[in-house]
Formats: C-alpha cells, structure tokens, sequence
C-alpha cells in the first residue's frame, strides 16, 4: 500500500507518496514529474516518512541545505535505482553532466563505458524529483535539457541552490543534522520501463566481453568495436589472418531499435570478397555466441 499526502511548496502542490519502508514518490500535483508505481493502490493518508519529508522540504524551500535524507525506497529496475544513487551524490548547489554520471555508473557495474542516453532515459523515470536531484544534471555543454517537472522549475531549482549557471542555457524549442541520514532502499521491478535504455546497456555489457575475449586470439588479427560512440548501427567485427586466408566475422543490429533487436552474422572472405550467407539473431548475446564458436573454429582449423 502507498499513502500520499499533498505539500504546498512555492513551486506548486507537491504529492508525496510512501510505504512503510520509505518515500517512493514526489511529484508535482500538475503531473509534471514523478510517477505511481504500477500495480500499486494509493491512500490519502498521513504517514511518519511524510513527516521527515516535509522537514526536508521546509529547509530546502529556505534555501538551506537539508544536511540529510528522509527514508527513501527507490522503487525501479536495476538500472535505474543505479542512476539514482548516482544523482543523489550530486552535492547541493553543483552540477553533473549525463556522461559523468553515465562513466560512474559504468565503473560501479565494471563496465568500460555507458550511453549517456540510457542515464538521460532514467533520470527521466525518477520517481522522487527534488529530494533525488535529477534537476542538477545538465548536458556536457550547458544544455539545461528535459526535466519532467518543467524547465521553468528546473531554473528556478538550481537558483535556488546557488548554482552556478553561467554556463547554462536552455534548449532551442524543437518540440536538519540532528536528524540521523536514514538507508536509502531499492526495490526493483520486472516491467522495462526504459527498454531502450536496458537493452544499449545489455549491448555495451556484450561488446565489453567480446574486447576482453578478443585479447586471447592468437593469430595475427585485429579486434575493433565499430563503428565509435553514437554511430549507429552497433557492430563489432573481428578480422583475422591465417596463412594467405583473410577473414571478417561480424555481428551488426539491423532493427531500429534496440529493444526490437535483430542482428546479423556474416562472415567474408577478406581475398575474395566471398560473404557467407548472412544469418539472424533475435539477440546481441545469441550473435555474440555465434561469432565466438565461428572465430574459435577459424583458430582451431575446423
């Protein structure tokens, strides 16, 4: 059960959602910001973690830094309750940009890089604005960008703290210490509510294994993940010589989407320009696996 009760704050009624294990919600009562957890049923009720958030609230509000957290239960994927771990490190009064956050996302999950779209896509889907400060990441350019509880509030959030916006510039239109920092929980949830964002950081966990796997060739080869960053489609391709035979094997996305995913496996005779017959897979893992036993069987002489 999650109980709501409402706060006037200077930027709009705010509503503020729990359970017994902590907040799970803030959002503006226009409905810009935050969202209900699916499946969930919602009581107009007062609760004791409304009591500890509104404290918070009250100091934030009067400019001041709250100097702790109300019980939160950060409610979402596993994915997404990373990034906003990540956001709640964000000091009051500062600025992160999507790729710092994505690059300390990365090296919590040991990975050698992540889309900063995907960090875009969960900052988006923040239950809790404010309190988790998804309002105190810009883009790596000053772009103040998207927040779902409006632009205007955005601003006024970070003036409010102090920030420093000199560098900051809106998008063109194109469409208290005595209390003790309460745990911050995560639960996570089986629904993709950013499905694109899931799926590029599945890809980029795939090609990440595929790099650390192609140090072990043997021939003489080169191993390249192509194309770079933000090209599009994703490929890695492996090209390998073994006596005068000149091969490629590939695995590229043919779907738009990534969460729609297809992929291709081909393989070409680098001296003839002969290309096998091209072979789809409903997945980057399922390709990656073919491309492996293909390379492996080249290497073994098979």
């Amino acid at each position: 059960m999650q109980y709501t009760q409402f706060y006037d704050s200077p930027l709009g009624r705010i509503v503020l959602a729990c359970d017994d294990v902590g907040l799970t919600g803030l959002w503006f009562d226009d409905g810009r910001g935050g969202k209900t957890i699916p499946g969930e049923e919602y009581e107009e009720a007062p609760h004791p973690h409304h009591a500890a958030a509104s404290r918070w609230l009250d100091d934030y509000f009067e400019r001041k830094d709250p100097g702790f957290l109300p019980p939160l239960h950060l409610v979402g994927t596993p994915f997404q309750c990373d990034v906003w771990e990540e956001l709640l490190k964000i000091p009051y009064g500062q600025t992160r940009s999507y790729g710092e956050i994505a690059a300390a996302v990365a090296e919590k999950r040991g990975m050698p890089q992540m889309s900063a779209q995907a960090v875009g896509g969960a900052a988006g889907r923040n239950r809790i604005v404010i309190i988790v400060p998804c309002h105190r990441v810009v883009g790596a350019d000053g772009n103040l960008t998207g927040y779902t509880g409006g632009l205007e509030r955005k601003i006024v959030l970070l003036a409010l703290e102090s920030a420093d916006l000199g560098g900051l510039y809106l998008p063109k239109k194109k469409p208290a210490p005595a209390d003790a920092e309460a745990p911050v929980l995560r639960n996570h949830i089986d629904e993709e509510e950013d499905p694109e964002g899931d799926a590029d950081m599945k890809m980029r966990e795939v090609f990440a294994k595929l790099r650390e796997w192609g140090t072990g060739l043997t021939f003489n080869r080169t191993v390249q993940l192509t194309p770079e960053e933000g090209q599009d489609p994703p490929a890695f391709a492996v090209h390998m010589t073994m006596s005068a035979v000149k091969c490629t094997w590939k695995i590229a996305r043919k779907s738009k989407f990534l969460w729609k995913e297809k992929w291709a496996f081909t393989v070409t005779n680098d001296t003839t320009g002969e290309q096998a017959a091209e072979e789809e897979y409903p997945s980057c893992e399922a390709a990656a696996e073919r491309l492996i036993a293909a390379v492996t069987a080249f290497e073994n002489g098979e």
